[in-house]
């Protein structure tokens, strides 16, 4: 019964974890208020667009970044690797 439990609760545990998340786009949220003015909502927005675009060219930065680093480092593990056998055989 105690190991009927625990893989049960397991059971529970892992399905809960693997639950996707709400994608909530909380960046953006103090440029999401609208105003009486027309002149000074478009200008809000305008601000708004501006801020998601240079966001976007940050994250597509922040990625290229990563994969470079991640081949340089694939490239000194197979460097590694490659000398590790040499000096094994």
């Amino acid at each position: 019964m105690k190991y009927l439990f625990l893989i049960i609760l397991t059971l529970i545990t892992i399905c809960n974890a693997q639950q996707l998340k709400k994608d909530i786009n909380r960046d953006s949220n103090f440029l999401d208020v609208t105003v009486k003015n027309s002149e000074l909502q478009i200008q809000i927005d305008n601000l708004k667009n501006n801020y998601e675009i240079e966001l976007n060219k940050l994250k597509t930065k922040f990625k290229s970044e990563k994969k470079s680093l991640r081949k340089n480092y694939k490239e000194k593990y197979k460097m590694m690797k490659k000398e590790f056998k040499k000096n094994n055989n």
